[in-house]
């Protein structure tokens, strides 16, 4: 396996819990979202306001695919990344994929507050409802259906998935 990928919605614990997982691992962690930042030399807000949604998406594919030349690492992606297929082709196979699932109130709590360019952009319906979308993709992005539930604290989940990684070992190619 080269590396562990934490998929799911916003405000799901990617980030958290992605760093507890790469340190009871020994991983390096990437935040892909900083990897986009560093790259662009701006924060996703302004790429958003100045450049679209597209551009930033395209950053992203870039950074997505830059994963491939990386090993033995913990990534969290952005809450959108693992929703184009060609996100998840760019991947490698032996890379595990992870989803991470929580209701969506707690992810809403965890981020109402924040200034996400997709959260200021819908109200409060319109988010479940993208919320509701998008779990479908990260489950088709999780390998062999790897979801955990994601709405317990952030060292139950690092954990769960560190264990899951036990269990996974030697059966990727």
């Amino acid at each position: 396996m080269n590396n562990l990928i934490l998929c799911g919605f916003m405000g799901c614990g990617k980030t958290t819990v992605g760093k507890l997982l790469a340190k009871r691992l020994g991983l390096e962690y990437i935040d892909l979202d900083d990897e986009i930042i560093r790259e662009a030399g701006m924060p996703i807000p302004d790429i958003f306001s100045i450049y679209g949604e597209a551009h930033f998406r395209d950053l992203e594919h870039e950074a997505v695919h830059n994963l491939a030349r990386r090993v033995n690492c913990v990534v969290s992606t952005g809450g959108g990344a693992m929703t184009f297929d060609r996100n998840i082709e760019a991947i490698d196979q032996r890379d595990l994929v992870v989803f991470l699932d929580a209701p969506f109130e707690v992810c809403y709590s965890r981020i109402k507050d924040s200034d996400r360019p997709i959260l200021r952009q819908n109200t409060p319906e319109q988010f479940q409802a993208l919320f509701a979308r998008r779990r479908e993709a990260y489950r088709k992005a999780a390998q062999n259906g790897l979801t955990i539930d994601a709405g317990r604290s952030a060292d139950e989940v690092a954990a769960d998935i560190a264990l899951l990684r036990e269990k996974n070992q030697g059966r990727r190619p």
